[in-house]
């Protein structure tokens, strides 16, 4: 009843108002869970700080909303508050390699096709779709990531309820046993790849796929350690420091990798690489609230969206990275910071994709790895 009553006092107050400032988070104060939990409490200056934020009034069936700065609300300590713990002291840290996310130097700039040696760490995940003649039939239908030597990160959805045959490591083109790349004198060609059995899938416990996909995220254990002897195969950085897990992600160009669905509308042979563009929450309620038929809001809690038209992750990347050079141990490396989860029914549209945060789950991580 308070909460309600302050919400009609902020209407009142701001009828006549110029709204001259902006923001990127200009939502519905009911929208923002932060500026909620503030809006029950009766102090003046509680009512004042949301009557400062104020951006805008919106009209909803037929009443007026206030809409504020819902980010002037959010602090590092309620946005990470499942990592509370200092992830840098986890007793399992050290199950994550210090060597990781190597840069290759002779990387296709802003090419369709990624490098051979580019993306080390990407994973193939085979399910098994059937049976004939009594032999099972399989299929890789999502992607992973190599995060040491016994556990591949992918996606909930990616394990959950489904039959795993195995994962691939050092893959580059399906369809060949030997992959080529280059000119004379640098024609490369690398012919080792691995393929192990699964020995644990751990989905998230909380995944759930209504009213909206939530806690999309997963672990494999592999029944045999990978062999990082070879160039093919290397584990991809996590963002494991405080400062990778407190930089702000909106407006970032990341990189997508995967033998998903291309333009053409089928599953490529060959590993493909996409640079896209990071939004901000505002922009990715507004894209998912416009297709919405429900009266909730989108909710983006623990995940984020990227992409633009023409640019996208499709089906077959689901499991698959988000990545960005950043700064780890004095060095550039390749950090995975998101996790393929879903997206517009048609590809590369107008409406981003969405990705798991993988900042805001490390300590879930680090809690569900084994030596």
């Amino acid at each position: 009843m308070i909460q309600t009553l302050l919400i009609c006092l902020l209407v009142i107050h701001v009828s006549d108002y110029s709204f001259a400032q902006t923001c990127d988070s200009c939502m519905l104060l009911r929208q923002c869970p932060e500026a909620l939990k503030l809006a029950s409490k009766t102090d003046p200056a509680a009512k004042q700080r949301l009557k400062e934020a104020v951006c805008g009034i919106k009209t909803v069936d037929g009443k007026r909303h206030p809409m504020i700065c819902c980010n002037r609300f959010i602090t590092v300590s309620e946005r990470f508050a499942d990592t509370e713990t200092d992830i840098e002291t986890h007793e399992n840290i050290a199950l994550l390699p210090e060597k990781c996310g190597s840069i290759n130097g002779d990387r296709i700039i802003g090419g369709f096709y990624a490098n051979l040696y580019e993306f080390p760490w990407m994973v193939l995940i085979s399910h098994v779709i059937g049976r004939h003649h009594g032999k099972r039939q399989t299929q890789f239908q999502c992607g992973g990531t190599i995060i040491n030597s016994r556990y591949i990160l992918t996606a909930a959805h990616c394990v959950e309820s489904k039959i795993i045959a195995g994962v691939r490591v050092g893959e580059f083109n399906i369809n060949t046993p030997e992959d080529c790349q280059g000119e004379y004198p640098h024609y490369l060609c690398e012919s080792h790849i691995q393929d192990i059995a699964v020995v644990k899938s751990i989905p998230h416990e909380d995944f759930k796929i209504l009213p909206n996909v939530q806690n999309d995220i997963a672990l494999l254990r592999l029944k045999l350690p990978i062999d990082f002897s070879f160039k093919n195969v290397a584990p991809v950085c996590l963002p494991i420091f405080n400062e990778l897990r407190n930089i702000s992600l909106s407006g970032k160009q990341a990189t997508v990798a995967g033998w998903g669905i291309t333009e053409f509308n089928r599953a490529s042979s060959v590993l493909r690489k996409v640079d896209i563009p990071i939004k901000t929450e505002n922009e990715c309620r507004q894209y998912y609230d416009r297709n919405s038929d429900t009266r909730t809001s989108y909710n983006i809690d623990k995940k984020f969206c990227a992409g633009e038209t023409g640019k996208d992750s499709c089906r077959g990347d689901s499991g698959g990275p988000l990545m960005l050079e950043e700064e780890y141990k004095d060095n550039y490396r390749m950090i995975q910071f998101g996790v393929v989860s879903h997206g517009p029914q048609q590809c590369g549209s107008s409406t981003p994709g969405v990705y798991t945060d993988v900042r805001q789950y490390m300590k879930w991580i680090l809690d569900n790895i084994e030596p």
